[in-house]
């Protein structure tokens, strides 16, 4: 029994935790512009949950991640490149 209540506690934690950083990253969102609902690169729908979720997106899922794994190996190619 002592193991089934640290696992729910282990679960609650990962869980408040893992709220709080997504509650601080929207915290730094400052953003008056719309979400867009196709996306700026690929133009696939974005999914409406995506754009309830990061103010003012512009991309999907798939062509932010390429963005942001280029930019962290590539900083100089965030200037007038496309993402994907």
């Amino acid at each position: 029994m002592t193991d089934d209540l640290n696992d729910e506690m282990a679960q609650a934690s990962t869980a408040m935790f893992t709220q709080r950083s997504i509650d601080a990253i929207r915290a730094q969102v400052h953003t008056a512009l719309p979400s867009k609902e196709i996306c700026g690169c690929c133009g696939v729908n974005i999914p409406l949950d995506r754009q309830l979720a990061v103010p003012g997106v512009e991309l999907c899922a798939g062509c932010q991640d390429v963005k942001e794994r280029r930019d962290r190996h590539h900083p100089a190619s965030k200037k007038g490149m496309r993402y994907v």
